[in-house]
């Protein structure tokens, strides 16, 4: 970050872009540092459930946004809660159920508005409900008790664990596991691991035909219903509505961004080291265009974004040496690349 076009602060960022044999092609830090991917990993461990949904009848089908929504970490948007109270309901599911517990949106827009209509808030309201409801339906298909569905030992998360293995093409269970946030378990896995999951999710040759299509269906549905994925002013939905299919990107907390090129057939998954979320979505934007995507206007603020005062005059920037730069809102490309 730039002040004055002097520097004013640095985020180190480690890079790993791979095919889905785990080959890197681009690799920037430490590529084989175990990060805990947290819920950049919500489009793979959604996978188990739409597997299971491609052999349950015609009325236990999800529809687009309530595939896109298990996918989610979204603002506890009024469409957002509805949909995971409807998703329950069609498997009559009670919301007393959800593991993670009620908080405030995340989003200030949405928390002002949250407070103006209702008292305090719900497990539905949860930015991570929709994972959650997700993991309910699929323990109610696999006719499993539900009474800790969230524990690393309970069969829906072994389901969910062995389903990112394969993807990730590691035994997860060797690194450090913790608990996420919304009290739902959290591995740790070396960062090219994960985007090698990514690459698998983007390449259907390297997967079976059932997996295949559960992809095929997550993907599309993000695609489809893209406010599902996280909400107004939040780039996870602006890169689902800008690139459709052919990308499906998913921010996770403490810095970490992941993403399948689905027509590419690659994946990446970047981490910022001090956890800063800013920076992660330059670096994603960065690879984004390195990879030859036109980036569109309406994502330039989150790609290159300017620092203003309180009295929305510019007093700063940010850059990502070597890849895009802001420079009065257009993307420009930089020499040097040295993984900061």
């Amino acid at each position: 970050m730039r002040r004055a076009g002097a520097e004013e602060s640095r985020h180190a960022v480690d890079i790993a872009l791979v095919d889905s044999d785990g080959a890197v092609l681009l690799g920037l830090g430490d590529i084989e540092r175990p990060i805990f991917a947290r819920s950049a990993m919500k489009p793979l461990q959604a996978i188990a459930l739409a597997e299971k949904l491609n052999d349950s009848p015609a009325h236990q089908q999800l529809c687009a946004a309530e595939m896109s929504l298990i996918c989610a970490s979204h603002n506890g948007q009024i469409y957002h809660s509805e949909t995971v109270q409807k998703l329950l309901g069609k498997f009559d599911l009670s919301p007393d159920l959800l593991a993670c517990a009620p908080h405030w949106s995340l989003d200030e827009v949405t928390l002002i508005e949250q407070a103006r209509r209702i008292d305090r808030p719900a497990c539905i309201h949860n930015n991570c409900s929709g994972k959650h409801a997700g993991m309910l339906v699929l323990g109610k298909l696999m006719d499993v008790p539900l009474a800790g569905y969230a524990d690393i030992s309970h069969p829906v998360q072994q389901t969910i664990l062995g389903v990112l293995e394969v993807m990730t093409g590691t035994d997860l269970m060797q690194f450090t596991h913790g608990i996420d946030g919304c009290g739902a378990p959290a591995p740790s896995a070396p960062l090219g691991n994960w985007a090698r999951g990514f690459a698998m999710f983007a390449d259907a040759e390297a997967l079976s035909a059932k997996r295949a299509a559960a992809c095929a269906d997550l993907r599309e549905s993000i695609a489809g219903e893209p406010m599902m994925i996280a909400g107004d002013r939040r780039l996870c939905s602006a890169l689902a509505r800008a690139f459709g299919s052919k990308i499906t990107a998913k921010v996770g907390a403490e810095g970490v961004y992941g993403a399948a090129f689905n027509e590419l057939g690659l994946g990446v998954m970047m981490k910022v080291r001090d956890g800063n979320r800013r920076a992660v979505e330059i670096a994603i934007g960065a690879v984004i265009h390195l990879l030859g995507y036109d980036i569109p206007a309406d994502l330039v603020p989150y790609f290159a974004p300017t620092v203003k005062n309180w009295a929305s005059d510019e007093v700063g920037d940010f850059i990502v040496e070597g890849a895009i730069v802001g420079v009065n809102g257009d993307i420009e490309t930089t020499p040097n690349m040295d993984g900061q």
